[in-house]
């Protein structure tokens, strides 16, 4: 055990590839242009979108108000789409009841004894 153990360790030894070390570099404030950033930084894309999108989507959903309904656009979007759930539900319900009664059923025909004679009162109807 301890000699596989030494050829392991051996095997995973040679198997590492050593990498040269490079000197630390001090380069924190050089830059790609060579000049120091501003030091005044404004505030960015991202902070004006957010300034004009969040009252515009708040300005959306106030006129997106029905003047008939007094329940919001979003309220009636997700009450519609709770109706469609409902029928989608009560679909697969009843789906799932004629499985079960099918199953029922196949239980029923198969432990069922066959009919060995029928009785036939007027064999003359029966045609040849």
């Amino acid at each position: 055990m301890h000699s596989l153990r030494r050829i392991a360790v051996t095997a995973a030894r040679t198997g590492r590839t050593t990498l040269s070390r490079q000197s630390r570099r001090y380069a924190h404030d050089e830059h790609a242009h060579g000049h120091a950033a501003p030091a005044n930084e404004s505030l960015g894309r991202g902070f004006f979108w957010a300034t004009i999108w969040i009252p515009a989507g708040m300005g959306l959903y106030l006129v997106s108000k029905n003047s008939d309904s007094d329940r919001p656009f979003l309220t009636r979007m997700m009450d519609k789409y709770a109706e469609a759930e409902e029928k989608r539900q009560k679909r697969n319900d009843i789906h799932v009841r004629m499985v079960e009664q099918a199953g029922e059923d196949r239980v029923l025909f198969m432990n069922a004894r066959p009919q060995e004679y029928v009785d036939m009162r007027f064999p003359e109807y029966v045609p040849t």
